[in-house]
C-alpha cells in the first residue's frame, strides 16, 4: 500500500512538471528571450528539487523517519530521469550528478559502511559519462528506441549500484528492482507521450484560432475576445490605467507592387517578430495583435500612456535603426503610431478604439514615420 501511494504521488508529481515544463518552453520558443528562458530554466530546477522534496516528506511519514528503502529509491530516480528528458536547462544536468553523492554520503552519515566506496566512485563516473553524452545528442538518442533504452539501462544500473554501496541487497533483489524500475519508467514514459500528444494537438488548436498564421502573433479573433474582456475590467477599475497603440506600416502597398507579395509578407513578419520580441524585451506589458492587413494594435495593461508612449518610442527607433535584407535587397520599414489611454468618458470599446485611429491617421497625415499620443505628435523623423 505504501509503495502504491508513493507510486501515484510520483506519477502525479511528474504529470504536472511535464505540463508546466511544456507551456513554458512552448512559450520560450516563440517569445524567444533570454531572459525568459533562463526563468523557465529556474522554474524548472525548483519544480525537480520541490518534487523530490515532496516525496522526501512523504516517505519519513509513511516510514517512521527512514528513507533508506527501495521504492523511495525508485521514486526519486524517476523524477531525476524524467527531468533529464523533458527539461532544458543544464541544472538538471547537475542536480542528477549531485544526488547520488548526496545520497550516498547521507547514507554513511546514518551508519552505512564505507567497504563499497570504489564501487560507488565508478558508478558515478558512468553516470557522469552517461548524462554527458545525453545532453550533446538528445535528439539522436530520444529518436532511437535502441539508445533511449540503453540510457535508462545505464542510469538505472548505474543508480542502483549506488544505492547497494551503501545499502547491500541481494545481488538478484538488486537486479530484479532495476528491471521493475525498468518496467515503471516504460508504462510512464508512455502516459508522458500521450499527454504530449493532447497537449499538442490542443495548441495547434489554440494557434489556429487565436492566432495569424503568418506572422505568428495573435489575431483578429484574439483581439475581440480579448479587448472585450480589457475593457469591462479597466472600465470599473478607473484608477488603473490601460493604454493601446495602433500603427500600421508605412507604405506598405509599395512593397507589394515594387518587390511583389512575397517581400509584402517578409515585411508584415519582420514588423510583427521585431514588435514581438521588443515588447518582451523591454517588458512593457504589451501586448501585440494583427488587426488587419499591415495593422497592428498593442495592448498595455496597467501601463499609462505616457510610459506606453515611451516604450513605442524605443522600439521604434530600434525599428528604424535597422534594415531589412530580402533577397538581396535592403528595405527600409517604418510605422506610425496613434495611442491613447482609456477614459472615463470612453462608455464603449468603439469609442476608444476611434480614437487611437484618429491618432493614427494625424501620424500619417502629418507624413508619416510619427507617433502621435493624446492628440499630440510626440515623435517624428
Amino acid at each position: 500500500m505504501k509503495t502504491l501511494i508513493i507510486a501515484f504521488m510520483t506519477t502525479g508529481l511528474i504529470a504536472l512538471m511535464s505540463i508546466m515544463t511544456y507551456v513554458l518552453e512552448h512559450h520560450a520558443l516563440r517569445v524567444r528571450s533570454r531572459r525568459f528562458t533562463l526563468l523557465v530554466h529556474l522554474a524548472e530546477t525548483v519544480s525537480v528539487l520541490l518534487s523530490m522534496l515532496i516525496i522526501r516528506s512523504a516517505f519519513y511519514a509513511i516510514n517512521s523517519g527512514s528513507v533508506l528503502t527501495w521504492s523511495y529509491a525508485t521514486a526519486q530516480l524517476t523524477i531525476l530521469l524524467f527531468a533529464l528528458y523533458t527539461m532544458w536547462g543544464p541544472a538538471i544536468g547537475m542536480i542528477n550528478i549531485i544526488m547520488p553523492i548526496f545520497i550516498y554520503s547521507q547514507g554513511i552519515l546514518l551508519g552505512s559502511s564505507m567497504a563499497y566506496v570504489p564501487i560507488f566512485i565508478v558508478m558515478v563516473a558512468l553516470l557522469i559519462v552517461g548524462i554527458i553524452y545525453f545532453s550533446r545528442h538528445r535528439t539522436e538518442v530520444m529518436a532511437s528506441k535502441w539508445q533511449y533504452f540503453l540510457l535508462q539501462v545505464v542510469y538505472g544500473g548505474t543508480w542502483w549500484f549506488i544505492i547497494w554501496s551503501i545499502h547491500p541487497f541481494n545481488l538478484f533483489y538488486t537486479l530484479f528492482m532495476l528491471a521493475g524500475f525498468m518496467g515503471y519508467i516504460g508504462l510512464l514514459h508512455r502516459g508522458i507521450q500521450w499527454m504530449s500528444r493532447a497537449m499538442e494537438h490542443y495548441t495547434l488548436l489554440s494557434q489556429q484560432v487565436n492566432f495569424d498564421e503568418l506572422t505568428g502573433v495573435r489575431n483578429r479573433a484574439s483581439f475581440d475576445t480579448i479587448t472585450a474582456e480589457v475593457f469591462e475590467v479597466y472600465r470599473k477599475r478607473t484608477r488603473v490605467p490601460v493604454t493601446m497603440a495602433m500603427f500600421d506600416i508605412d507604405h506598405f502597398k509599395q512593397f507589394n507592387d515594387l518587390h511583389g507579395h512575397t517581400t509584402g509578407d517578409a515585411v508584415l513578419k519582420y514588423v510583427a517578430r521585431h514588435f514581438e520580441h521588443e515588447l518582451v524585451e523591454k517588458q512593457t506589458h504589451g501586448e501585440l495583435f494583427r488587426y488587419g492587413g499591415e495593422e497592428f494594435v498593442v495592448i498595455f495593461r496597467a501601463v499609462p500612456v505616457a510610459d506606453a508612449t515611451d516604450s513605442i518610442t524605443d522600439i521604434r527607433r530600434d525599428l528604424n535603426a535597422q534594415t531589412l535584407n530580402f533577397n538581396g535587397q535592403e528595405l527600409q520599414v517604418t510605422v506610425s503610431f496613434g495611442i491613447s489611454q482609456l477614459q472615463p468618458e470612453d462608455l464603449t470599446f468603439s469609442s476608444w478604439f476611434a480614437r487611437v485611429d484618429q491618432y493614427l491617421y494625424q501620424s500619417k497625415k502629418a507624413g508619416r514615420n510619427r507617433v502621435t499620443a493624446e492628440g499630440k505628435i510626440v515623435v517624428s523623423d
